[in-house]
């Protein structure tokens, strides 16, 4: 008898404890649920405010349940802009969705996201070099389960205790110490002082790399990356997709001239203007005007040899705003020889001087 009671009891532990565990885990899953910090399913409620702390886990949730008009995609190259800039030019309300060293697969992947909110306009910054990256390959990993609408893959979000301690409590503590996000410069990582001629040299190395693309491979890359994004060209037609080449530092084009791929270059940025031209929706932006070229040779604007200040970002949306540097079926040859013409003449060896 006393063995009964004991292997009851001990069923009877059992039993609570599967049902305290059970209970445990939908107290947890709810609360992920009404907080909701990645937002897939809402904004936050509660009169609370955004908190904005990581962009691959942020972002789609932000392409879902945000309100926007406008949507601002690419990597490090589109982080610098502020919204209420984006907002001047476009009109209505605007969402920065970028990924720091992301690849054109990423911006596919939001592109899914954002075909089913049809916003007016998505900005995005391109380029021969990012596009010559490996087709499909993400540079760095990214929770592909946000990016869905598949609910049972969610239960890596609902019973996640990482989530809850790193971003469902982090937006309650900020909320009740009244520090939401700025959304306005969120994700920008230039605050007026980490750019800079001393800087960029410092982290820039003259040095020959080893590159197998020849230039038929690196041609066959950027029309695969291209690929990704066309779909949405056409799938999205009320969608305006304004595309703009970042104006990188002659220090890239340095190590470019060294390594010998200039003539690569420009045939990437020939293929990528023809190919692009060719739709009503699509608008691409290259600048090749002396004041332009001027600020890619000033190395106070760069932090390395690609990224450059806000200021040069408040410049990029401003020229936008006046279809300054706009390219077409007719004139894309002759502005892409004047860029190359420049960077091929160029005196690289000054800016070590």
């Amino acid at each position: 008898m006393i063995r009964y009671l004991k292997k009851m009891n001990s069923k009877r532990f059992i039993r609570l404890s599967l049902c305290l565990t059970l209970v445990l885990l939908f107290l947890a899953g709810t609360m992920q649920v009404v907080i909701d910090p990645l937002f897939q399913y809402h904004k936050p409620w509660f009169g609370m405010e955004p908190v904005v702390t990581d962009e691959r886990y942020q972002v789609a949730g932000m392409a879902k349940s945000f309100e926007y008009d406008n949507a601002i995609l690419g990597n490090s190259m589109s982080e610098n802009f502020r919204l209420s800039d984006v907002n001047a030019v476009y009109g209505g309300n605007s969402v920065k969705l970028t990924l720091s060293g992301s690849h054109t697969v990423e911006w596919a992947d939001l592109l899914s996201i954002l075909k089913k909110k049809s916003p007016k306009n998505v900005l995005i910054n391109i380029s021969p070099d990012n596009l010559s990256a490996p087709p499909e390959e993400y540079e760095h990993e990214l929770p592909l389960y946000l990016y869905d609408d598949n609910y049972l893959n969610d239960v890596s979000y609902y019973f996640n205790f990482s989530i809850m301690n790193n971003y469902s409590l982090t937006s309650i503590k900020k909320n009740k110490a009244n520090k939401p996000s700025d959304l306005n410069t969120v994700f920008m990582w230039d605050d007026g002082s980490v750019c800079g001629r001393e800087l960029a040299l410092e982290h820039y190395s003259r040095t020959i790399d080893s590159n197998d693309l020849d230039n038929d491979e690196y041609i066959q890359r950027i029309n695969r990356n291209l690929d990704l994004l066309i779909p949405y060209f056409k799938k999205m037609p009320e969608t305006h997709f304004t595309l703009f080449v970042p104006p990188y530092s002659m220090l890239y084009w340095d190590n470019e001239n060294n390594n010998q791929r200039i003539g690569r270059q420009k045939e990437g940025f020939l293929e990528v203007c023809k190919i692009l031209t060719g739709f009503d929706n699509v608008s691409l932006y290259l600048w090749t005007d002396e004041e332009m070229l001027a600020i890619m040779s000033d190395l106070d604007n760069y932090r390395d040899e690609t990224h450059y200040s806000a200021v040069i970002s408040k410049t990029i949306i401003d020229r936008i705003a006046e279809k300054e540097g706009l390219i077409t079926k007719d004139n894309y040859q002759i502005e892409v020889d004047k860029l190359f013409d420049y960077i091929e003449t160029f005196d690289y060896d000054s800016l070590f001087d």
